[in-house]
C-alpha cells in the first residue's frame, strides 16, 4: 500500500470505481456493507485475538519507525488542510499511536475482558459458572471529529479487537487520517483491512448516514452534543450506540508542588496540557487551581506558565485561526483587562504578539471554560475541599483532572470529584495523552460493543 495515495477514501476494490464516480449514494454504502460484512466472515470473524493484536502493533509500527513516510505523508497532509501545524501533527499521532501497541493492546483486552481468547471461543471466566464467549458486532459504523487528528485510530482498533468489520465517515474538516491509517493495516495483511472501509459523505445526507446505520450493529460517534444527538436520534432501535460528546478538563496543583526549584518545570508539563493541539481535544485543560501556601503563589505560577506557555508556543505555533476564534479570543482578554482596570484581582499575560496564547489570573474560583485555542485560566484555591462546589454546576461535562500533589492528596481529590462526572486523574503533563485502556467518558471501551452468550452448567 502506497502511503502517498491521495485519496480520502478506502474501500473494497471491487466498488472502487464505482465510489468514484460521484457522491456517495445509500445504494453505495448498503454494497460496502456487504462488502465489509463478507471479508470479515471470510476472515476475520475467524482470526484468533493475538494475531489481530500482533498485525495491528505491526501497522502502527510502521508509523513509529524512524523515517516514516506514513508519519511524513500525515504531517504534510493533515498540515495543509487544518489549522495545526506539522510539527504538532506529527508529535500528536506519534503520542496517541505509542498507546496502540502491542502492550497496549494486550493491557486494554485483558483490563475489559480478563481473558483476551473468549473473543475466540466458550472460555471460563473467573467467579462465574459455566463457559463464555463475547462476540462483537458485524459491522461498526464510526463517525469521526477533526479536532485531534490521530484519534479515529483508536476507534478502528477497538472494532478491529473485537472481530468488527469497520465503516468509518471521516470529519469534513480533517478527512485525511483515517484513510492513510486503513492503508497501513492493509500494508500489513490485505485481508484483514478488507473489513475496513472509510468513505466520506456529507453530514447532512441523512439517506447516506440511514443506510450506513440500519446495515450496522453498533455506531460510534465523536463531536458535539449537538451532533452527537443528532447521530442518536437516527440510530435505529436494537442498534448499540456509543456516543462521545463535549468534555471540559481542568488542572490541579496542591501546595506541595509549589516548590521554588521545581515550578518551572511545573510549568513546562501544564503548558504541554494546555497548548497541545490547541486546547480542542476534551483531555485538554480550561482551568489551572493552585492551593495558596506553598513556597510560590498561584500569581506567580501564573507567570511561569505565561513563560513556558511562550516557550511551547515557539516550538510548535498554535494553529491557524477562524474569524470567530480570533475574535472570541480578543473578547476574553478585552473583559480581563476591563476587570483588572476596574481594581478586581484579576492579572492579563498574552503574548507579544497576536493571541497567540492567554493566561488569566484571577481571584474569581468559579469555574469558566475557556474559548480555546491557548487560552487558560489560573485560579487561587484555598483548599482542595472546596473544588466540589465550583464544578458542581458542570459536573457533566467533566473529564479528566491534571493533578501534580503527593499521591495521598491526589487519591483524596479522586474520591472528592469521582461522584461528580471526573473519570480520569493523572499527573500533569499527561493530560492529552490517555492510555488505551482508560475510562472515556466514565465507560468502558470494548464491552459496549459485545454481546455474551452463556453455556450454563
Amino acid at each position: 500500500m502506497n502511503p502517498n495515495d491521495e485519496r480520502v477514501s478506502f474501500l473494497p476494490p471491487e466498488i472502487q470505481a464505482e465510489a468514484g464516480a460521484g457522491r456517495p449514494t445509500a445504494a453505495l454504502v448498503a454494497e460496502v456493507a456487504a462488502c465489509l460484512s463478507a471479508a470479515r466472515e471470510g476472515y476475520l470473524a475467524r482470526l484468533p485475538v493475538a494475531e489481530i493484536v500482533e498485525t495491528l502493533d505491526r501497522s502502527v509500527g510502521l508509523w513509529l519507525e524512524a523515517g516514516s513516510p506514513w508519519l511524513d505523508t500525515a504531517g504534510r497532509r493533515i498540515a495543509a488542510t487544518t489549522p495545526y501545524s506539522e510539527v504538532m501533527v506529527r508529535v500528536g499521532i506519534t503520542r496517541l499511536l505509542e498507546g496502540c501497541r502491542k502492550d497496549g493492546l494486550i493491557t486494554l483486552l485483558e483490563a475489559e475482558l480478563g481473558d483476551p481468547e473468549v473473543l475466540d471461543g466458550f472460555r471460563p471466566r473467573p467467579g462465574v459458572r459455566g463457559l463464555h464467549r463475547a462476540l462483537g458486532p458485524a459491522l461498526t459504523t464510526h463517525i469521526f471529529s477533526g479536532n485531534v487528528p490521530g484519534l479515529p485510530a483508536v476507534s478502528l482498533v477497538h472494532g478491529l479487537l473485537v472481530k468488527s468489520a469497520n465503516l468509518g465517515k471521516p470529519a469534513a474538516d480533517e478527512p485525511i487520517f483515517p484513510a492513510l491509517f486503513a492503508r497501513s493495516i492493509a500494508a500489513v495483511d490485505s485481508r484483514l483491512a478488507a473489513s475496513v472501509a472509510i468513505l466520506p459523505w456529507s453530514g447532512g445526507d441523512t439517506a447516506v448516514a440511514a443506510a450506513a446505520f440500519a446495515a450496522s450493529e453498533a455506531v460510534i460517534a465523536y463531536g458535539s452534543d449537538d451532533s452527537i444527538e443528532s447521530v442518536r436520534s437516527r440510530v435505529p432501535p436494537g442498534v448499540r450506540f456509543v456516543g462521545h460528546g463535549h468534555r471540559l478538563s481542568l488542572a490541579v496543583i496542591g501546595r506541595e508542588a509549589m516548590d521554588p526549584g521545581s515550578v518551572a518545570s511545573l510549568a513546562e508539563r501544564v503548558a504541554h496540557d494546555v497548548s497541545l493541539f490547541d486546547q480542542q481535544g476534551c483531555v485538554s485543560p480550561h482551568v489551572v487551581y493552585v492551593e495558596g501556601g506553598g513556597g510560590v503563589p498561584p500569581e506567580v505560577f501564573a507567570e511561569e506558565l505565561a513563560a513556558a506557555m511562550a516557550a511551547f508556543e515557539r516550538r510548535m505555533p498554535r494553529g491557524r485561526l477562524t474569524t470567530e476564534e480570533g475574535a472570541a479570543i480578543r473578547q476574553a482578554r478585552a473583559e480581563a483587562e476591563l476587570r483588572e482596570l476596574r481594581g478586581d484581582r484579576v492579572r492579563l499575560l498574552v503574548s507579544p504578539a497576536g493571541t497567540a496564547w492567554t493566561v488569566i489570573y484571577e481571584e474569581d474560583a468559579a469555574f469558566v471554560p475557556s474559548c480555546l485555542n491557548r487560552v487558560v485560566r489560573v485560579k487561587p484555591l484555598a483548599n482542595l475541599g472546596d473544588l466540589p462546589a465550583l464544578l458542581r454546576p458542570v459536573s457533566r461535562y467533566l473529564q479528566t483532572v491534571g493533578a501534580a500533589m503527593s499521591p495521598e492528596r491526589r487519591n483524596r481529590l479522586a474520591d472528592l470529584l469521582a461522584p461528580l462526572g471526573v473519570c480520569r486523574v493523572c499527573s500533569v503533563g499527561g493530560m492529552p495523552h490517555p492510555p488505551l485502556h482508560w475510562h472515556h467518558d466514565g465507560g468502558f471501551n470494548l464491552l459496549p460493543l459485545l454481546k455474551w452468550t452463556a453455556i450454563e452448567e
